[in-house]
């Protein structure tokens, strides 16, 4: 509802803007310019209450739950349990191929190039959504330094 009415907001915004341009003169150059400048503002702020609802509807249907993963590095292999917020972090982390270590369980389990997951990760779209939402925070991810640093 809020992302509509941004959106009308802002279409509003620029068939004033456009009757004045048609109309030279009829308003000061402030005015004009005034619009001009409040209209990215209106449309980034639509396109973000836009996003966050999309997140809100798919994190509606998604019902977080401890998972059971297998990691694979080479032809070492590891089980671990995942509570949902490290589940995400990792998918989010081999989906981008982002070279860091989980740390489970007392464990350092990497997670590099080569790595394969397999087992409950949430979907990307969860994932995401979470991103969006600011829910998705990894405190047992840790960057690693790129190869040849």
């Amino acid at each position: 509802m809020l992302p509509a009415l941004y959106l009308l907001l802002t279409l509003a915004f620029a068939g004033v803007l456009l009757l004045l341009l048609w109309r030279p003169g009829e308003a000061r150059g402030m005015v004009v310019w005034g619009l001009a400048a409040l209209l990215p503002l209106l449309a980034a702020v639509a396109g973000a209450l836009a996003g966050q609802a999309r997140a809100a509807r798919v994190l509606a249907g998604y019902d977080a739950q401890p998972g059971v993963v297998t990691i694979m590095n080479g032809g070492a292999s590891r089980t671990l349990i995942l509570d949902p917020r490290d589940a995400a972090c990792v998918e989010r982390a081999v989906r981008l191929h982002t070279r860091s270590e989980l740390i489970a369980g007392g464990e350092r389990v990497p997670l590099v190039g080569d790595t394969r997951v397999t087992g409950d990760l949430p979907p990307q779209a969860v994932v995401e959504a979470l991103g969006i939402r600011g829910a998705l925070n990894c405190p047992n991810l840790r960057a690693l330094k790129a190869e040849g640093s």
